[in-house]
């Protein structure tokens, strides 16, 4: 008999533990978002900064530039111009590049001199990719913590050189330029969120260079329907969506009841340096306020859902319940 009572007991506290651990978990994006979108130039082209940058800061978007480092300021002459019968593509400068970043736009690294990766190894691959760090730290300020493949070429063993001290590295996309229509993008996006997936796109030219829009319009309008759609989407850099999604997959959430409510202990093994984006918990119970080393968070309700932003590198989250 006392046999059948202690695997009783022991199987109610396994399922209340269960059902604990299910009221708090790591929402898939930050906010309580069904989908994510990164926004990617390459090349570093002027009219990036010209065009598409204002479009960008007037809606309050931010994006990822990769840059060749070898190439601020001065004019690349592409197949694209050659077709066009120009005589190339200016490359924006460092001050330009300084100004976006200040705005919170992503500068990061598209080789020093755009050459594939794959095609390299030992000291010219570590040039390739250390030269353009170097140089984007000394002009901007800021270490590159992401990289964008020239020409989208790479392999395992390059991605894993590449991504070493970096949260990651552009390893899909999907094009916007001169193949893209406005109902294309509108479908593209919807499915994002349908699937509750990561989308990540590249675009070069605006109005001039390799695989320019027919007409930029196509890309301002598809900007504003993202932007309508930020109650579902996250917009944001990579080097943001990237962290986020490697602390989620990392983390490890250590729930259990206090007083106030629960007491959450999140662990994920990762770089604090490189990995420090806020992770959002979601949390299956009702909410009064939520507390983190002594700041009360901001929390979001949703569907039931309680939503609260968390450093995942601090302290214990006490998440206060409403009792009835």
């Amino acid at each position: 008999m006392r046999r059948k009572k202690f695997f009783l007991v022991t199987a109610l506290l396994a399922i209340a533990l269960s059902t604990l651990a299910q009221q708090v978990t790591v929402a898939p994006y930050y906010g309580g978002r069904q989908a994510a979108l990164s926004l990617t130039f390459d090349d570093g082209l002027l009219d990036q900064y010209t065009l598409a940058y204002p479009q960008l800061k007037a809606r309050g978007l931010k994006a990822s530039f990769g840059i060749i480092g070898s190439k601020v300021g001065v004019v690349m002459r592409s197949k694209q111009d050659r077709l066009d019968g120009t005589d190339g593509t200016p490359c924006m400068t460092w001050d330009m590049l300084r100004e976006m970043a200040a705005d919170g736009q992503e500068i990061t690294n598209h080789g020093w001199e755009h050459r594939a990766v794959t095609r390299l190894d030992g000291e010219l691959l570590r040039h390739e990719v250390s030269a353009n760090d170097s140089a984007i730290e000394k002009n901007i300020g800021v270490r590159p913590v992401t990289y964008f493949y020239p020409g989208n070429s790479k392999s395992e063993e390059t991605v894993a050189f590449c991504e070493q001290g970096r949260v990651g590295s552009r390893t899909y996309q999907l094009s916007l330029g001169s193949k893209r229509t406005t109902t294309f993008l509108w479908k593209y996006v919807n499915d994002l969120i349908r699937k509750g997936e990561w989308g990540v796109t590249m675009t070069h030219g605006i109005a001039q260079g390799y695989d320019h829009f027919q007409d930029p319009q196509v890309l301002w309008t598809f900007l504003d329907d993202i932007c309508a759609r930020q109650d579902q989407l996250w917009i944001a850099p990579l080097r943001d969506v990237t962290a986020y999604v490697k602390e989620r997959e990392a983390s490890k959430l250590s729930v259990d009841t206090v007083a106030q409510g629960l007491c959450v202990t999140i662990h994920t093994g990762l770089d604090k340096q490189l990995f420090s984006h806020p992770l959002t918990l979601a949390v299956k119970t009702n909410v009064a306020n939520a507390e983190q080393d002594g700041v009360l968070l901001e929390v979001t309700r949703e569907n039931g859902i309680a939503y609260v932003n968390v450093n995942p590198n601090g302290g214990k989250v006490l998440i206060r319940t409403n009792k009835f």
